[in-house]
């Protein structure tokens, strides 16, 4: 092969080699998406009394709707509703539950930007995070020496 054949193919060959590389690691193009959320780090904690709604919260394709309630003050047995929404379309149950408190866990697996909505008159507690997340975090307190 000749010199200047040579310096031909060599450009080519990297090039293909690069058109290769950047198809078995992605593109950049819009499709390809990654979270960085961090593991352990909820995307929304809130508490609250009564009747909320809660802005839009965009969120990955899987995720965990953690929910605790108390109506003990007064001790009355009452409702406690979540329902979430997402992309305009009307609100979906996630819990309807009655008594003086209680709790609960729902996975969700499709991504999407979602509104959460609380109804009732106990105060309530919500946290999304990442998958698998079915609980609120234990909150230890330790007593200074």
């Amino acid at each position: 092969m000749s010199v200047t054949r040579l310096k031909q193919v060599v450009p080519l060959a990297a090039l293909v080699a690069s058109s290769l590389v950047l198809a078995a690691c992605g593109s950049s193009s819009p499709s390809t998406t990654v979270d960085t959320h961090a593991h352990g780090v909820p995307y929304l904690t809130q508490s609250g009394s009564g009747n909320k709604t809660i802005a839009s919260v965009a969120l990955p394709s899987t995720w965990s709707l953690v929910w605790k309630f108390s109506c003990t003050d007064p001790t009355t047995r009452r409702s406690f509703v979540v329902a979430v929404s997402s992309g305009g379309r009307p609100p979906t149950t996630v819990t309807d539950q009655t008594g003086l408190e209680g709790g609960g866990y729902h996975p969700f697996t499709k991504a999407g930007n979602y509104t959460f909505t609380v109804t009732t008159s106990c105060s309530w507690n919500l946290l999304v995070a990442t998958a698998g997340t079915e609980t609120f975090p234990v909150t230890t307190h330790t007593s200074a020496p």
